[in-house]
């Protein structure tokens, strides 16, 4: 994303030109995200195969071509104020040929959208870096732009959290001071940057907790350095802060874009107890913030006036999908079964019928798997409730994804493979590739970049380990004895990716 105005918006843009911000997709924008937490918690959400997404702050598009790919039916607008970050979105979606894909170079201040216009609004890293009067228009927007039941999707620095990054900005603005060339404010902030890293000591309380920040900020790119952690706005806020200020803008608090953040679980026994005797899930949220010193927030928003069910119910699981690459790690002397997820959340159960659930799911993984599928037609309605309840209870621990639209992708390699278009056209210039789950995955020989542009479709795996061979040959490489046995491995690889569609 690219901040869409500052103090002076026209050195902004002019910064954002001059170094360049890296685009990436951003699952938990996906409108299948958005529209599942809805449908949970009692909306109608829009329809997704034909949804109306606005990007704004879109960069360089990386994030809106990625589901665009994913949803050639729906319609998908982006907007930023950087014009070098434009020219490349527009050569993205040309050498794609999506038509399904509009950009505007625009400030966020002049944008006048058509009212109801969208029915899903992304402003990916946008609030917390801009000045005041842009957050009032960014969210004056999200209201006049959403349709009906439409899900706004806003992501922010949070408080309390946020502190120590804002002691460290602070440090930073000390030291990069008078200091306008960009190459030069990031030398002098990566030395800053070392300099505190070997005057802290681990034995020292304040210095222990801050070299510990010292360090991420060093692993991030000159990029993100930049423009995030130097840039001229970078504000902060506590939770109950942007929902008051949600709420004079017409909209209200929905949800977290990852189900799991908004859980009171993960804390000990006695301070989960006392959340969950919170009425006010706005108060209940702020004091997770509190507990658990969150420093980022992905927050849903929808318009204030729509009857919210915060309580979801078990049986609103069975018509959706679900994936997850969650495994079982073993059965007690008692039959009791665990399963941990990619979070690191856990769920130990007896029951045969939701063991087998998970186990399925695990093994249809990186693909999905409807929940109906899960329960046989002779199960009752304990049985199809037990399943029901424990994939929610799942969700909200991390282990699984929930799906009203699942990935549109294969684990299975048909005779003539095909992977996503926007996959082929990164592979021929890096080593980063979206996946048809909207992550970067890495795919690091040249020979398995060669393998990924070649599958349009159009080849058999002869024509592939034909083509491959030459590639070898013009490389002066010399050909290996199983080409044919690793074709068919790097094929089943890219398919555990999830770079190969339906």
């Amino acid at each position: 994303m690219t901040r869409l105005a500052e103090a002076d918006p026209s050195a902004d843009r002019s910064l954002y030109d001059r170094v360049p911000y890296p685009g990436y997709p951003y699952a938990q924008t996906d409108p299948d995200r958005l529209a599942t937490l809805a449908m949970l918690f009692g909306l109608k959400p829009p329809a997704l195969e034909t949804c109306r997404v606005l990007e704004l702050g879109c960069g360089d598009a990386a994030n809106l071509v990625s589901l665009a790919v994913s949803y050639p039916d729906a319609s998908f607008l982006g907007i930023d104020a950087a014009q070098s970050a434009v020219a490349r979105a527009r050569a993205l979606v040309a050498a794609l040929g999506l038509t399904n894909v509009a950009l505007d170079e625009e400030a966020l201040e002049r944008m006048q959208p058509t009212p109801g216009g969208f029915d899903y609004v992304i402003a990916h890293g946008v609030y917390s870096w801009v000045a005041p009067p842009v957050r009032d228009r960014l969210l004056a927007l999200c209201r006049s732009a959403l349709s009906a039941h439409g899900v706004a999707y806003v992501s922010y620095d949070a408080l309390p959290g946020g502190r120590l990054k804002q002691a460290m900005r602070e440090m930073l603005a000390f030291h990069t001071l008078g200091v306008e060339d960009p190459h030069e404010r990031l030398e002098r902030a990566r030395s800053l940057l070392h300099l505190l890293i070997d005057g802290w000591s681990a034995e020292h309380e304040f210095g222990a907790v801050m070299r510990l920040e010292a360090e991420r900020l060093l692993a991030r790119s000159d990029q993100t350095l930049l423009h995030d952690e130097l840039a001229a706005v970078n504000e902060p806020v506590y939770f109950h802060e942007f929902a008051a200020h949600a709420a004079r803008h017409g909209l209200q608090y929905l949800a977290e874009a990852d189900f799991f953040e908004i859980q009171t679980g993960a804390l000990p026994e006695r301070a989960s107890e006392q959340l969950i005797g919170v009425d006010d899930p706005l108060v209940r949220e702020q004091y997770l913030d509190f507990l658990k010193g969150r420093r980022f927030r992905q927050t849903l928003l929808c318009q204030a006036e729509l009857a919210l069910d915060r309580s979801p119910r078990p049986l609103l699981v069975m018509p959706l999908a679900v994936s997850s690459s969650a495994r079982s790690s073993g059965s007690d002397r008692s039959g009791r079964t665990t399963f941990e997820g990619p979070t690191g959340g856990t769920l130990t159960t007896d029951h045969p019928l939701v063991i087998r659930a998970l186990e399925s799911v695990g093994e249809s993984w990186p693909g999905a798997v409807w929940v109906r599928d899960l329960v046989p037609e002779h199960a009752g309605d304990d049985d199809q409730r037990a399943v029901c309840d424990a994939l929610l209870r799942c969700y909200a621990g991390g282990l699984v994804q929930l799906h009203m639209r699942p990935p549109r992708l294969t684990t299975r390699v048909s005779e003539r493979p095909e992977a996503s278009p926007l996959a082929r056209h990164q592979a021929e210039s890096g080593h980063l590739v979206t996946n048809l789950r909207h992550q970067v995955v890495k795919i690091e020989d040249a020979l398995g970049r060669r393998l990924v542009t070649l599958l349009d479709g159009s080849r058999d795996r002869t024509t592939l380990a034909s083509e491959l061979r030459a590639c070898l040959l013009e490389a002066d490489l010399e050909e290996p004895d199983d080409l044919e046995d690793g074709l068919a491995r790097s094929l089943e690889g890219l398919a555990g990716l999830a770079l190969l569609r339906s």
